[in-house]
């Protein structure tokens, strides 16, 4: 295959609207949308209709499409296990699955068997861990030797209908009803903390794993109504807190520091639907504050390695047995939150 690569869309929703086609259309000379699926067909065409892409009526319709070198799965998260084995066994080239790249860890386990005995590639829709301007801070930590003793992430967002809004102009779509939830019900909080951590944590776990790579404890475990959370855990000597409230009237705030014996990382991330550069970043000691920003951010080079990825020009920056363990990551703090209130599955 010469040219550029072709991509294919399992689901054309938010994410593929308002992050996917913008960046994509930055690379032109590296990518062309080939196809686009999802279950409501006017969605799928109208999305099609806007790249130049072919409308598919199914998973297997995308997959088969020899023009289609990567598979790009932004689908409810259910379906992606399912759909990223069968993207691989299709031969494809490389498959990008949206967060969480899956459900439980017997699935993960499962993507990442297929995806090794295919030969395919996989790079999760992580764009804090792509970001260049957190990369390079990161390395400037470890380049210092020191060890994390607290991190701290704090998530404030107005609604993300406001930055869609400004990155796209969204296909009609018909939003399901909200539905009516007891938030009294400790089973209830306990989902709701669930789908936060899949949901939104999630973006910053991996980075956070770096500073405190084993949950022992939970110390808290809060769910804050609409969307939001306060939680805590330790493990190994190193303390993690993780705040978020959305939607609300604020400006945006979407920060993690991490807090040494001697040095400190401090991060600025833009908002999700942001293509607006890179994260700020500070390496601060006593004495010293070294800054990190990019013009390129975190989605921009998560698709510039896909394309090394799938080119054979590059290996993964993110190994596939580190995509494993990130996710069981953020089920243990799932699962370890259910065990804080007192749920079982």
């Amino acid at each position: 295959m010469t040219g550029p690569l072709g991509v294919g869309f399992i689901g054309g929703g938010q994410a593929t609207q308002a992050i996917h086609l913008p960046t994509l259309a930055r690379f032109g000379d590296q990518f062309h949308v080939a196809r686009v699926m999802d279950v409501d067909a006017a969605t799928a065409a109208n999305v099609a209709a806007r790249c130049g892409a072919q409308v598919a009526a199914s998973v297997e319709e995308v997959c088969s499409d020899p023009s289609v070198a990567i598979v790009t799965i932004c689908s409810p998260n259910a379906f992606h296990a399912e759909q990223a084995i069968a993207a691989c066994r299709a031969g494809k080239r490389l498959v990008m699955i949206e967060k969480p790249f899956a459900a439980t860890r017997a699935e993960a386990l499962e993507v990442a068997r297929v995806a090794k005995e295919t030969g395919t590639e996989v790079i999760v829709g992580a764009m804090h861990v792509y970001d260049p301007a957190y990369r390079a801070a990161e390395a400037a930590w470890t380049r210092a030797g020191d060890e994390a003793l607290h991190v701290h992430s704090a998530i404030y967002l107005p609604p993300n209908d406001h930055f869609v809004d400004q990155a796209t102009d969204r296909a009609p779509a018909s939003p399901a009803p909200w539905p009516k939830l007891d938030l009294d019900d400790v089973k209830v909080q306990a989902t709701m903390l669930r789908n936060a951590i899949l949901g939104l944590a999630i973006h910053d776990l991996p980075l956070i794993r770096g500073f405190a790579p084993t949950i022992e404890r939970i110390e808290s475990a809060r769910f804050i109504p609409p969307f939001g959370y306060e939680m805590a855990f330790v493990g190994r000597g190193r303390s993690v807190r993780l705040l978020a409230m959305m939607p609300g009237a604020w400006a945006p705030h979407w920060t993690m520091r991490a807090v040494g014996r001697s040095h400190e990382l401090a991060a600025t991330f833009p908002p999700s639907y942001v293509l607006a550069g890179s994260s700020r970043c500070e390496v601060r000691t006593p004495d010293r504050s070294l800054a990190y920003e990019r013009d390129e951010n975190g989605y921009e080079a998560m698709w510039r390695q896909a394309h090394a990825l799938a080119t054979g020009e590059e290996t993964p920056i993110v190994s596939l047995d580190a995509i494993v363990a990130d996710l069981d990551y953020a089920l243990d703090l799932a699962d370890g939150v259910d065990a804080f209130l007192g749920v079982t599955r």
